[in-house]
């Protein structure tokens, strides 16, 4: 065994090289007094080779020259963002060279945001969609039939639109209770 050890409290082992421009810089920090290990500088590993974290390298990074692999082994993996009133975001290529948010977890609402024509489909075949185009909102169904159902006994399906006084009213209940359909609005 090779060790390397500093007894100064609070003090660092620092590791450092040369920074391309004629001088040295830091690369790898022991920080004594934070109890920590800093990169100073980009950490790379090699294609096929894994950054691993926990006591039985439970969780992994790693890129395979091809695509890019998040692995978990052990228990529940958790995305989580601690900055106030901050989001997640979920970016991809926009089939033009550039990159474009394709939906959000609005940490200031507690709202998934799909912005404007950006479709959530569900089915193999993207048999159902649903999507806003900035100006009308879709649902679109593609495959088989298209099913409502509420489950809740005596529950009714209300379908509600603009009442033209500023609110809404319902046009079509199906009412659960009574297994009867009722057009209420208009004269």
């Amino acid at each position: 065994d090779l060790y390397f050890t500093n007894y100064a409290d609070d003090k660092d082992i620092i590791f450092r090289s040369d920074d391309g421009s004629g001088g040295v810089t830091a690369y790898l920090t022991l920080d004594g007094s934070r109890v920590r290990t800093v990169a100073n500088q980009h950490l790379q590993m090699a294609d096929g080779k894994a950054l691993y974290v926990g006591d039985s390298s439970d969780a992994g990074f790693y890129h395979s020259g091809g695509n890019n692999y998040i692995e978990n082994s052990v228990g529940n993996l958790y995305i989580s963002n601690y900055a106030d009133d901050k989001d997640i975001i979920f970016q991809s290529d926009d089939g033009s060279g550039g990159v474009e948010t394709y939906f959000f977890l609005d940490g200031s609402t507690g709202r998934t945001i799909f912005p404007d024509s950006k479709e959530l489909r569900f089915g193999t075949g993207s048999d159902l969609n649903l999507y806003h185009d900035g100006s009308n909102s879709y649902v679109v169904n593609n495959t088989g039939n298209l099913l409502f159902y509420n489950n809740t006994d005596d529950g009714d399906i209300i379908f509600q639109s603009d009442n033209g006084s500023g609110g809404t009213t319902a046009y079509l209940t199906l009412d659960g209770s009574t297994t009867h359909s009722y057009f209420s609005a208009g004269n």
